[in-house]
């Protein structure tokens, strides 16, 4: 059990370099062999399942009842993940891989998927509104399955045809109903245990799964983009450009309209995507390079992320807990 919570620990301290590293070694093995992203890629839906479950295990449905108190800063949540970044990502796949659809179907998948877990370390760190902001990740995980394929059909429709019945099935099983049961578990265990002790693992859990499934993104598709280099441009141009303005649009709209603690969770929720469920459904939905952007999303969203976190550090009057 120590050597459990150590590694949890070490994963939540250093997962910003584990991404980075994971993208470096996803390149430079790709380069010479794409196979054991390939093999990975075998076990696509349960590293899927596995992560989404331990991201439920850290969700209680009493949680989502506080949204209530707070339906502006909860609703202003919704609308930047769920309608603000996807019109951004389809704008800007129109604006740089117009003449590349699956690139443009992927970039749009970073805009549509729920708030990323990590939103909530963020928001903790910077002594942010952590209860808003467990709201808003639990909400857009539980609503991203219906949501999801809708959005998909009006965005990504422009450049490729969309399953939506297809992606919404898939979903069903893969999304709504390992977190339904990740939190349906945790009330079970909590009638007879304490699952304090427990709480850390599940995100380490969830980061190990989203690990092997980006180095199974960018390994497998290393080799048609080095066939095809013209794309790297568009594509790490397209791409750089979402998280700071996801940050950016989130940080000063909600500035003008909710205290600075709300205003911290507001910007690392609607500012940080879940990647790893991209790059389940481009597995899954799609046969091109529709990973790829998802994939080359990771390090950008984790160096806004910390960006973010110091300019946040250096204009509050306190510094955040340890």
């Amino acid at each position: 059990m120590k050597f459990i919570m150590n590694y949890a620990k070490f994963v939540r301290e250093n997962y910003t370099y584990i991404i980075i590293t994971t993208l470096v070694i996803g390149v430079i093995v790709g380069l010479i062999t794409a196979r054991p992203g390939v093999y990975i890629r075998q076990f696509n839906t349960p590293l899927i399942i596995i992560m989404i479950g331990a991201m439920g295990f850290t969700i209680i449905f009493k949680r989502l009842g506080t949204a209530a108190k707070d339906w502006r800063g909860f609703s202003f949540g919704l609308a930047l993940n769920f309608l603000f970044a996807p019109f951004l990502c389809w704008l800007l796949a129109l604006l740089f891989l117009s003449g590349h659809s699956d690139l443009a179907t992927g970039l749009i998948l970073i805009g549509v998927v729920p708030c990323a877990g990590m939103a909530l370390v963020w928001a903790g760190l910077l002594r942010g509104d952590v209860p808003l902001a467990t709201v808003i990740n639990a909400a857009t995980m539980i609503l991203a399955p219906f949501l999801i394929p809708l959005l998909m059909s009006l965005f990504a429709g422009t450049f490729v045809t969309v399953n939506t019945w297809g992606m919404f099935r898939q979903l069903i099983y893969t999304v709504l109903l390992p977190v339904l049961g990740g939190i349906a578990l945790r009330e079970v265990i909590e009638r007879e245990a304490n699952v304090q002790k427990y709480l850390p693992v599940m995100p380490a859990i969830s980061a190990t799964m989203a690990v092997l499934l980006m180095f199974m993104a960018i390994n497998t598709n290393i080799p048609p983009i080095m066939k095809n280099i013209g794309l790297i441009a568009p594509l790490v141009t397209s791409t750089i450009l979402i998280f700071p303005i996801l940050f950016l649009v989130a940080y000063v709209v909600s500035l003008k309209f909710f205290p600075r603690s709300k205003n911290i969770a507001i910007t690392y929720s609607s500012g940080m995507k879940n990647l790893p469920i991209a790059i389940g459904i481009a597995a899954m939905s799609f046969k091109g390079l529709e990973m790829l952007p998802v994939a080359v999303g990771f390090a950008f969203q984790m160096l806004t992320a910390v960006g973010f976190y110091q300019f946040f550090m250096k204009t509050q009057k306190y510094p955040p807990k340890s």
